[in-house]
C-alpha cells in the first residue's frame, strides 16, 4: 500500500531499498481513479511508465464509484488499451441528502447557519469548501458563532495538518473545514453529517462516503452558491444534478510535467528515447540545458548529477509551476504555485491562512523562485481580489473541428498573465469598498492548452440598444466597441462557468479570454502544461452552448450587463466589466442555429483582452 508520491520519490533514487521490491510488481491498482485528474494524472502517466522501466510489464487496474468515461480515461492515463468491468448495483446505508439554496443571504451565512443547527443536533460534520480561501473564510466565522471548527488543506504545515485530524479523530474536535485534500483517503475517522459548497455528483458522493461509515443513519448537504449562475441552473432543473457525472481528464503530453519526470526518469539509469516516443521534444529541451545527454545507442543519461537531483527533489507531483514561499518574520509558513501565487500575493492582498488573516507587504518573484512577505492584519471585515489581464499566443495548432457552426481550434498557448491592481470587498455582503494599482505590474508567462472559436455578432441587439429600443433597467451609455465586446466577454463567462456540470468542477482548472470586439474567444487550461480540462470541454462544447444559452434566457434580471445569477463571474480579472446580457443571449442562440465562422489565428492579437 503506497501512494504516487512514494513512488515517484523511490523511483528516482537508485540506491533505494524500495526498488527491488518495485521490480517484483505484478500488478498495480488505483482505487478512486477519477482523483487523477489534470496535473496529479499527468505526473501519475509519467509513474507508471517509470515504474515499467524497473517492473516491466505488469497488469493496471483502477476502481472508481463514479465516472463518466471510464474507459477512455483509463485507456489515456495508463497509456494501454483497457477493458471495462462494471457493476450494475452497489449498497449504502441511509444518508438524507439535503440542497439548499442561499436565497437573501450569502452562502458563508446560510453554511455557517446550517452547522450550528447541525452541532446542536450533536453531528460530528466535516465542511468542505472548494478553495483555500472559502476554507479559511467558513472556519472563521463558524469560530465567530462559538463553534469549534479548525481548517486542513495544502499550504498548511504537515504537523498543523496532523494535528487537525488527530484531534478531528479523537473526537476532541467536533467541527472541521477543509478543502478538498480530505477527499483523498487521509483517515480522519467516522463522522454524523458532511456540508459540502457545490461540487459535481461525483466529488459530492466522494465526500458524503465519509458520513455514516458505523452504519448510522447520516446527512449529507450540497450548499449551492448565492450570485452563481450554475447554482441558478440546478435551482431550477435540479434533476439534472444527480446526470451530471464527472468525466475525469489529464494532459499526457504536458511539457512542465514530462521535464521533471524525465529527469527522474533518466537518474535510474534505465530512460531510453523509445520510452517516450512522443516526448522526444521534451528530451532536446532537457539535452539544451545540459541536464541530460542522448547516446548513439538511444540511452539517455544524466550530466550534471547535482543539478538533475536539485531539480528532481524541488518538485511536488501534487502542484504546477513555480513555487513562491509565504515568510512571516522569520519564518516560512506556507507555498503557494504561480500563476495563483501573483494573483493571491501581490502587495496590498489579504491573505487566509490557517484561520489568520495575513496582509501581503513584498512579492518577488523570478523563473524558479518566489517569495511573498506577509505580516499580521487583525481586520477580518474584508478581502481582497486581484484585478489581471491574460493575453494568449497561439504556439501550435494541433486539432480543429466543426462545433455546430464554429470551426474551432485547438492549440499550444503561451499564455501571459499581468496583475495590475485588486479590489477590497466586505467578506460578508460582497460589497467593492476600494480599488488600488500596483506600482509594479506582475508578469507570469507559461505555457499550456486550449481551445479558441469565434463567435457570431449579436447585431440585432446592438441596433436595438443604439436605437434605445431596449427595455433595461437604467444603465451607463456603452459604445458600440463596449456593447460587442461586451457581449463576448459575458458570453465566454457563461461557457466557462457551464463547463463546471460538464467537466466536474474544472472552473478552477480552466481560464477564459475573450479578445475585445473581435469575437475570438479562448478557453484555456489554467495551469502550465496544461491539464485536460480544455481539452474535455471541447469534446462537449455543444452541450455547454446549450446550458449558456438556459442560464441567459431563463435569469429574469433587466439589468443591461446581467447580474451575478446569469453573467458575472466571480474569477474575472476585469471585476465583470464590460458585459451586455441580451448580445451575450443573441451570439449563443445564432451558434445554436449553426451559424458558421471561422477562426483568425493570427489577426486576434490586436485586440484588447477581457479575462
Amino acid at each position: 500500500m503506497t501512494n504516487p508520491d512514494v513512488l515517484h520519490y523511490h523511483l528516482g533514487w537508485s540506491q533505494s531499498r524500495l526498488v527491488p521490491l518495485f521490480r517484483t510488481v505484478k500488478y498495480v491498482v488505483l482505487d478512486e481513479i477519477h482523483l487523477y485528474t489534470g496535473s496529479m494524472g499527468s505526473n501519475v502517466y509519467y509513474i507508471l511508465k517509470r515504474l515499467e522501466m524497473e517492473a516491466g510489464e505488469f497488469q493496471k487496474i483502477g476502481a472508481s464509484a463514479t465516472i463518466a468515461n471510464p474507459k477512455e480515461f483509463a485507456d489515456q492515463l495508463f497509456d494501454n488499451e483497457v477493458r471495462l468491468v462494471e457493476s450494475e448495483s452497489a449498497k449504502r446505508g441511509p444518508i438524507h441528502f439535503m440542497m439548499f439554496y442561499p436565497g437573501d443571504r450569502s452562502k458563508y451565512s446560510m453554511i455557517v447557519d446550517l452547522v450550528r443547527r447541525l452541532r446542536e443536533g450533536r453531528f460530528k460534520t466535516l465542511v468542505f469548501g472548494n478553495t483555500h480561501s472559502e476554507a479559511e473564510v467558513l472556519n472563521m466565522l463558524i469560530r465567530d458563532t462559538g463553534v469549534k471548527s479548525m481548517v486542513h488543506r495544502a499550504g498548511l504545515s504537515k504537523k498543523y495538518r496532523s494535528e487537525v485530524e488527530s484531534q478531528f479523530k479523537s473526537d476532541e474536535l467536533q467541527v472541521l473545514v477543509s478543502t478538498p485534500t480530505l477527499e483523498l483517503g487521509i483517515d480522519i475517522g467516522d463522522l454524523d453529517s458532511v456540508v459540502s459548497m457545490i461540487v459535481s455528483i461525483t466529488r459530492l458522493t466522494q465526500r458524503i462516503g465519509r458520513a455514516g461509515r458505523k452504519g448510522q443513519e447520516s446527512v449529507a448537504i450540497l450548499a449551492l452558491r448565492d450570485n452563481d449562475p450554475i447554482s441558478s441552473f440546478y435551482r431550477h432543473e435540479p434533476e439534472k444534478y444527480f446526470s451530471d457525472i464527472d468525466a475525469a481528464y489529464m494532459e499526457p503530453e504536458n511539457e512542465v510535467v514530462g521535464y521533471y519526470q524525465l529527469i527522474a526518469a533518466a537518474m535510474s539509469g534505465s530512460l531510453k528515447v523509445t520510452t517516450f516516443p512522443r516526448q522526444r521534444s521534451i528530451l532536446d529541451t532537457l539535452v539544451e540545458d545540459g541536464i541530460l545527454r542522448i547516446l548513439e545507442s538511444g540511452d539517455v543519461r544524466v550530466v550534471d548529477a547535482d543539478l538533475a537531483r536539485k531539480k528532481w527533489r524541488g518538485y511536488s507531483i501534487r502542484g504546477i509551476g513555480d513555487t513562491v514561499q509565504i515568510r512571516s518574520g522569520e519564518r516560512t509558513i506556507g507555498e503557494r504555485t504561480m500563476p495563483m501565487a501573483a494573483q493571491e500575493l501581490h502587495p496590498g492582498a489579504i491573505y487566509l491562512h490557517g484561520g489568520r488573516n495575513y496582509l501581503s507587504v513584498d512579492y518577488r518573484y523570478r523563473p524558479g523562485f518566489g517569495r511573498a512577505t506577509v505580516v499580521p492584519f487583525l481586520d477580518r471585515s474584508v478581502h481582497t481580489r486581484p484585478l489581471y489581464s491574460t493575453m494568449p499566443h497561439i504556439v501550435e495548432v494541433t486539432d480543429a473541428c466543426k462545433i455546430l457552426g464554429l470551426n474551432a481550434v485547438y492549440c499550444k498557448l503561451e499564455m501571459t498573465q499581468t496583475v495590475y491592481g485588486f479590489v477590497k470587498k466586505e467578506t460578508r455582503s460582497g460589497r467593492v469598498v476600494g480599488r488600488s494599482s500596483l506600482s509594479t505590474p506582475l508578469d507570469y508567462t507559461y505555457t499550456t492548452r486550449g481551445f479558441a472559436f469565434t463567435a457570431p455578432e449579436p447585431t440585432k441587439t446592438i441596433n436595438e440598444y443604439i436605437d434605445g429600443r431596449l427595455t433595461t433597467a437604467p444603465h451607463p451609455q456603452m459604445s458600440p466597441a463596449e456593447l460587442y465586446g461586451g457581449a463576448f466577454h459575458a458570453l465566454e463567462h457563461v461557457v466557462i462557468e457551464s463547463s463546471d456540470m460538464l467537466t466536474g468542477g474544472s472552473t478552477r482548472e480552466i481560464g477564459g479570454v475573450s479578445m475585445g470586439d473581435s469575437g475570438i474567444i479562448f478557453v484555456y487550461d489554467g495551469s502550465p502544461g496544461g491539464n485536460g480540462a480544455s481539452k474535455l470541454l471541447f469534446t462537449k462544447l455543444d452541450e455547454a452552448f446549450r446550458r449558456t444559452e438556459t442560464i441567459l434566457a431563463k435569469c429574469d434580471c433587466d439589468t443591461i450587463d446581467g447580474c451575478p445569477l446569469c453573467t458575472y463571474s466571480y474569477q474575472c480579472g476585469n471585476n465583470n466589466r464590460p458585459l451586455f446580457k441580451l448580445g451575450a443571449l443573441d451570439s449563443v442562440r445564432q451558434i445554436l442555429r449553426k451559424v458558421e465562422t471561422e477562426v483568425d489565428t493570427k489577426g486576434y492579437v490586436g485586440y484588447e483582452p477581457l479575462v
